[in-house]
């Protein structure tokens, strides 16, 4: 059988018209695994885990040799307890601090009173009476029935952060006054640091809050379509690289609720 030029160019159309349709992958736009070209679902969707983590506040301050002791010690140790179940942003007062830090700390204060540094919150909720008891506020935080369940996602390209953020409903819980904050803090940054010891020009200072993503303290409202899910898509031009270390930036997705006087923590995603 002969094949003339028009015959083959419509096996070859007809060839990649059906493999098209018949491309797999996840199909559900609520998922960071969602692919626009997928036809059929090939269960590849993913989800966030279905679990409560703890947020903690640590207000500190680079001339403050006990911050630079005792708050290090307490934030690695925290670390090294729960790992990626509890979260720590540090809000510096000065040197190394953010406008969104700062009103954040102002809100503290409101609530709690002046205090010192360093000083360990529990999100909104509590504020440490000294510096070990912050283990006994994060075990019950963490051990809470999960409302919302939250997983978050980022590249940098070209000094803009794309972050893609996934969150749903869990135990009956209606999402109701929710706010989604996308704190953008910094890890392993070199900073003078005062200490018992004297001042170390080399400390290495962790989980540093840079900037909320949408310059609230406390984020955006959020919505949840009828199944509970949200999908929250958000690109971020970022300090130059000779300021930030974007190697080292992190995405930390934190749900609050508004009860009218305070912001509840509900849930932060893993780092």
């Amino acid at each position: 059988m002969r094949y003339t030029h028009k015959s083959f160019l419509l096996v070859i159309i007809l060839i990649s018209v059906l493999s098209s349709c018949s491309k797999k992958g996840c199909t559900d736009p609520m998922s960071l695994a969602y692919e626009v070209e997928a036809k059929k679902d090939d269960g590849s969707c993913t989800y966030p885990e279905n679990v409560k983590r703890s947020l903690v506040f640590l207000k500190t301050w680079t001339g403050c040799p006990p911050c630079g002791t005792d708050g290090k010690l307490i934030h690695d140790s925290i670390e090294s307890v729960y790992g990626n179940t509890a979260q720590v942003i540090s809000l510096y007062t000065s040197a190394l601090t953010c406008a969104e830090g700062i009103m954040i700390q102002n809100h503290l204060d409101n609530l709690f009173g002046q205090q010192g540094t360093p000083r360990f919150y529990l999100s909104t909720e509590q504020v440490m009476p000294n510096y070990w008891y912050v283990f006994d506020l994060i075990t019950p935080q963490i051990m809470e029935q999960n409302q919302v369940s939250i997983t978050s996602d980022f590249n940098i390209n070209n000094g803009k952060m794309n972050i893609k953020v996934q969150s749903q409903l869990e135990n009956g819980f209606s999402g109701e006054n929710c706010n989604l904050a996308l704190y953008v803090t910094e890890d392993k940054m070199v900073h003078s640091q005062s200490t018992d010891n004297g001042t170390d020009e080399n400390f290495i200072h962790k989980d540093v809050f840079r900037i909320e993503a949408q310059g609230l303290e406390f984020g955006n409202s959020i919505s949840f379509n009828d199944e509970g899910k949200n999908l929250t898509e958000l690109e971020l031009t970022l300090a130059p690289s000779t300021i930030w270390n974007y190697d080292n930036l992190h995405v930390n997705a934190v749900i609050w609720q508004f009860d009218g006087s305070n912001y509840k923590f509900i849930n932060v995603s893993a780092d």
